[in-house]
């Protein structure tokens, strides 16, 4: 395999489920970009930026900085995030939650998406948040296309879905958005053949990116749960559906599905 002319992305995946619904999101970090000499890696760069954001954070809204971001503690009001160890109000963790979606300025343009999966999702045979993953990877290879190499980070604890990874490396059928392709056929095998290794696990507790994907990812089940009027009044007093659409807009890969105008894709 050679490297290919645009470099490396890198991809942090994690997922938020509640029956009936699942839900995958990425977060795209740039990893190898061409210079006009030679190569050079950009990761670190982005690296800063994220440790930047999250003391940022810690000031603003006087919490720890060592202490994880997980969407459902912060919004649960665990984990005594505060600076004296106690919980954050209501008021002071939708705060938080919004703005650390809202300050994601940093990130490359188009650099999330997600899959929405239900209980009677069905994608090539896989079904679930198998389904989910399953459009998840056809967008991220259709963003790489042939001009980058890829590299998958999922959180601990989903080696089910390093063998679905593995599969698509190798069989990854895809529909055209035009109905069909020129062969005549509905789907055609476009696999993950640029992305060179193995698919990875990370803590989510030591990678800022898988955070920001778990912040992601909960924020999207919030606003479906409210669209299929699954979401508590209290939640939807508290204004939690509204989390996900403080990310700006131009962090969203709006390109990732025609069905809906904010990179969720249904499966």
């Amino acid at each position: 395999m050679n490297l290919a002319p645009n470099g490396i992305d890198i991809f942090y995946i994690d997922e938020s489920e509640r029956y009936p619904l699942s839900v995958a999101s990425c977060v795209r970090i740039p990893f190898l970009r061409p210079n006009p000499s030679n190569w050079e890696f950009v990761w670190d760069e982005y690296l800063a930026k994220a440790t930047k954001w999250r003391r940022d954070l810690s000031k603003q809204h006087d919490i720890r900085f060592r202490e994880e971001l997980h969407g459902y503690r912060i919004l649960g009001r665990k984990g005594q995030y505060h600076r004296t160890w106690r919980n954050l109000t209501h008021e002071e963790a939708v705060a938080l939650y919004k703005d650390a979606l809202n300050t994601l300025t940093w990130l490359p343009d188009q650099s999330i998406m997600s899959t929405l999966a239900t209980d009677k999702s069905e994608l090539m045979g896989h079904k679930g948040i198998f389904a989910g993953l399953f459009g998840l990877f056809q967008r991220i290879r259709n963003q790489c296309g042939e001009s980058r190499n890829g590299i998958i980070f999922f959180d601990e604890g989903h080696e089910s879905y390093i063998r679905l990874y593995r599969m698509a490396q190798i069989y990854l059928p895809t529909g055209s958005k035009f109905g069909g392709w020129k062969d005549g056929k509905l789907t055609k095998n476009l696999p993950l053949s640029m992305f060179p290794k193995d698919a990875n696990i990370k803590s989510s507790r030591l990678s800022y990116f898988i955070q920001i994907a778990d912040l992601v990812s909960y924020a999207v089940r919030l606003k479906i749960e409210h669209e299929r009027g699954q979401l508590s009044a209290k939640r939807v007093a508290r204004q939690h559906h509204l989390l996900y659409d403080a990310l700006p807009r131009a962090k969203l890969n709006l390109a990732a599905t025609m069905k809906r105008k904010d990179a969720i894709v249904p499966t």
